[in-house]
């Protein structure tokens, strides 16, 4: 793992699939050439379905296994060959066996997860990926995922934060000399050479476990060579902190990353993606985005909250042209994300609402473009896209300085301990529970 603190805010992003290894061995596993559509749950003897693994009192079925595997296949990029799903068992079923684990603490808590707060993730889904309301489910279902593979990840992750934050947020405390050590480092960086990079981190903690992930990674480097966008597999595959961000470090200057990591770094130029490192805790992939001077200020490292309008364009809920029209004149003389949701909460449209905090360069590139000078209280002009008329206000925008404010670096100090808190209770739960793997 990296020893810089990270950019983190918060997103409302679909949780990572982390590729943890473990579990069966991918050669206990015969999958067909071509996973295809996710199978008809298969009947046993007794007529229920297949068991591949006992989580406690849950029940993970081979279905569920076969449905997960489609939809990492289906969004990462990834060939649907039998070799790539040997190689991704055993990081599928640890994943599923991770969400019952997180569920059932979230039962255990009496916490619950509502159906619309699923709905909003896949409506934040839809947004950053340029698509429109439905596009994510029209996807998937054009690739044979069962949508419920999706429902139960964002269920876990939803529920997981919650528990995160209900029961472990009083374990973290940050002091004023931490955050002040932080502070003068950055200024101490100031006009060193310093790197826009992402990373994918695979974690090794066994010696079984070295050649999986060393195939891994450098199946991975091969995929994003090969044009496969980096964001997609980081989310998918790295057990770094950033994987929810798609493997996004922000801006570092050498010495904050571990020395091999440092050594392959200054070697990339820009778009570049580093052959598999190893460090002493695991595989690290690295993609070299860009390079500036440390403490020059980014607006696309701006944060902003955003307040929206969709219009559909096109479907069932596509508005006649008079009333897009109309519409769209009412929406452009707005001044305020006070009125934009008063509007938006009239027209109950899909996607219109609220945004939580996010980094203007990590919003779609057409949203991104016009985000990047827009100020709050103005009115974006109209963004087409994928089967909708969108709608912008900046509600607030935080200008990035070059040097964190000590809030900020508060902020990012008790999420990373957070993180490794949480880390640590997920480690626990699994020492704890009943985990029978039948594959």
């Amino acid at each position: 793992m990296t020893k810089r603190l990270f950019r983190s805010f918060s997103f409302l992003m679909a949780g990572a699939l982390l590729a943890v290894a473990g579990g069966v061995s991918a050669a206990q596993f015969q999958a067909p050439a071509a996973l295809g559509p996710a199978p008809q749950p298969a009947p046993t003897a007794q007529g229920g379905m297949t068991i591949a693994a006992v989580v406690n009192e849950d029940i993970i079925t081979l279905y569920d296994v076969q449905s997960r595997m489609s939809m990492v296949i289906a969004t990462s990029g990834l060939e649907n060959t039998a070799d790539i799903q040997r190689r991704l068992l055993p990081q599928v079923i640890d994943v599923l066996i991770e969400e019952r684990l997180k569920l059932q603490e979230a039962t255990r808590l009496k916490i619950k997860t509502g159906e619309a707060e699923i709905r909003q993730q896949v409506e934040q889904i839809e947004l950053r990926n340029n698509m429109p309301p439905g596009g994510f489910r029209t996807m998937l279902n054009e690739k044979g995922v069962d949508m419920n593979a999706l429902y139960t990840q964002l269920e876990a992750d939803i529920s997981w934060g919650k528990v995160v934050r209900q029961s472990l947020q009083s374990e973290v405390t940050v002091s004023p000399e931490e955050v002040n050590v932080v502070l003068a480092r950055a200024r101490a960086n100031q006009g060193k050479a310093e790197y826009l990079v992402a990373e994918i981190a695979l974690p090794v903690t066994s010696t079984a476990q070295e050649p999986a992930m060393r195939d891994m990674a450098a199946r991975l480097v091969q995929q994003v060579r090969g044009g496969t966008p980096f964001p997609a597999l980081a989310q998918q595959f790295s057990q770094s902190p950033t994987a929810a961000l798609g493997g996004d470090l922000g801006w570092i200057v050498r010495g904050e990353l571990e020395p091999e990591l440092d050594d392959a770094l200054v070697r990339l130029e820009p778009n570049q993606v580093s052959d598999p490192v190893r460090t002493a805790t695991g595989y690290h992939v690295l993609l070299m985005r860009e390079k500036r001077t440390a403490g020059a200020p980014d607006s696309r490292m701006a944060v902003v909250t955003l307040n929206q309008i969709y219009l559909p364009t096109v479907g069932k809920r596509a508005l006649p042209a008079a009333r897009m029209t109309q519409l769209s004149d009412s929406i452009s003389k707005l001044t305020s994300c006070e009125q934009m949701d008063k509007l938006g909460q009239e027209l109950q449209t899909p996607g219109s609402g609220a945004i939580a905090p996010v980094f203007v360069g990590s919003l779609p590139p057409k949203v991104r473009d016009i985000v990047v000078d827009l100020q709050p209280g103005k009115t974006s002009p109209p963004i087409e896209v994928g089967g909708a008329r969108l709608f912008l206000q900046v509600c607030m925008r935080r200008d990035d300085t070059g040097v964190p404010s000590g809030d900020q670096i508060m902020s990012n100090l008790e999420n990373e301990k957070l993180q490794n808190v949480a880390r640590q209770k997920l480690r626990d739960l699994r020492r704890q529970a009943l985990i029978d793997i039948r594959l």
